[in-house]
Parts: C-alpha cells; structure tokens; sequence
C-alpha cells in the first residue's frame, strides 16, 4: 500500500484547549463545514471519528508531495478510464 503521508490539524476542542493532532492523510477529510478526522478506535474496533467545525480550527498541514503524487495517481487512472470508454 502506498504511503499518503500524515496531516497535522490544531484547533480548539470543547473544553477550550488548543489540541494538536497528527493523523494519516487518508484519515481526514473537510465536508460541511467541518474537519473530520479518525482518532482511535473503541472496544469493538471500530474507527472513531472527531468532527470540529471549521471555525474552531486554527490550520492542517499536509505532507503535500505524497498528496500530489496520490492526485497525480488517481487522475491518470481516471484519463486512463476516460479513454478506454472512447
């Protein structure tokens, strides 16, 4: 499996701490508004998953050149899929 590198999000939790924390690239995403990111699992071993609204995050720093080389990845397939349709 290809690394995707790690992103690092700070922002401000409910107790009004600044937190930081570093996840795998593929363990965060911006959807609505808001940052989720998988932070642990519970007893069954299932991923959890912290949602904090945009505007109590302060940054995300990406590890950008493993994300530009996954993007790179994914729209070669896509033209590669593109093409055989044609």
């Amino acid at each position: 499996m290809a690394e995707l590198g790690t992103a690092t999000i700070v922002y401000r939790n409910s107790s009004d701490e600044i937190e930081e924390v570093t996840v795998d690239n593929d363990h965060i995403a911006y959807f609505q508004d808001h940052w989720l990111f998988a932070y642990g699992t519970d007893e069954d071993g299932n991923d959890m998953v912290r949602r904090v609204p945009s505007e109590r995050v302060y940054h995300v720093e990406r590890s950008v050149e493993e994300l530009e080389s996954t993007f790179d990845t994914a729209v070669d397939k896509a033209k590669d899929t593109l093409e055989d349709l044609k």
